[in-house]
């Protein structure tokens, strides 16, 4: 398991922040948060052969891949593969519904930053969009 890793060098008595995850965009990220956006930071680990199911997020999701592989099955049937270090771009409503996958031997974590509305999920389940059953 990736343990969290003090960031710079401060003397010892100075309060440390904690690294969680460090991966660099690859898409443009355009965000809008109103006053009252909730933000949340959750960390994922999906071992080897586990899948997050069908689903979409009502809000902005940044996530960085901090072990493993990511495989995302996305809306229109494409694959995108993530190695650790890569950041992801979700996108918002039902229209980009999606899927992930670890199909690698070793556990699979992600840390994810949400901008969402106040009171909703973290993410809605969906059924498999038809470029995906196809």
């Amino acid at each position: 398991m990736n343990r969290p890793t003090p960031v710079g060098n401060r003397p010892a008595a100075e309060p440390s922040p904690v690294l969680l995850a460090d991966g660099l965009l690859t898409e443009r990220l355009a965000l809008a948060a109103p006053e009252g956006t909730r933000v949340v930071v959750a960390d994922y680990e999906i071992p080897p052969g586990g899948s997050l199911p069908w689903h979409y997020h009502d809000g902005r999701v940044v996530a960085v891949v901090t072990a493993g592989v990511l495989t995302r099955t996305l809306a229109d049937g494409s694959e995108c593969v993530t190695p650790a270090g890569g950041c992801i771009v979700e996108p918002v409503g039902p229209r980009g519904v999606h899927m992930a996958e670890n199909r690698e031997p070793g556990p699979l974590r992600i840390c994810a930053l949400f901008f969402l509305p106040r009171d909703c999920a973290l993410s809605t389940r969906a059924d498999p969009p038809a470029a995906a059953r196809d």
